[in-house]
């Protein structure tokens, strides 16, 4: 297991902070980012010093109106996007309840995909 450290892991241990009035919350390493857990359930990634949530069809539409971006890596030389999950948006960050309730969806968004 790689070891977490620096800014992602401070940032992520933040944000577990913020939500341990909701559930219990995890991190651990997940291809460069830190992924915030609950259950052993990833709903959440910290990537380049930003806070991604898992969407779905139904939650995408907030995090477009909102102006968010899906999470962008760059391999091989090009540009990708992992369009599961939308960069939460700072107006969300700087409340805990909308906070807690982003992540309420982005949970649930992440228990609907295990399903199928």
């Amino acid at each position: 297991m790689t070891k977490l450290t620096g800014q992602g892991k401070a940032l992520a241990l933040h944000y577990a902070g913020e939500l341990s009035g909701w559930a219990p919350i995890t991190t651990r390493p997940l291809f460069g980012a830190v992924a915030l857990c609950r259950d052993g359930l990833v709903f959440a990634m910290v990537w380049k010093g930003s806070l991604y949530f898992k969407v779905d069809n139904i939650s995408r539409a907030d995090y477009e109106a909102a102006g968010s971006h899906a999470l962008g890596y760059v391999a091989g030389g090009n540009d990708h996007a992992l369009k599961s999950y939308c960069e939460v948006p700072v107006d969300v960050l700087e409340d805990n309840e909308t906070l807690t309730e982003w992540a309420q969806r982005a949970w649930n968004a992440a228990l609907k995909a295990t399903r199928g």
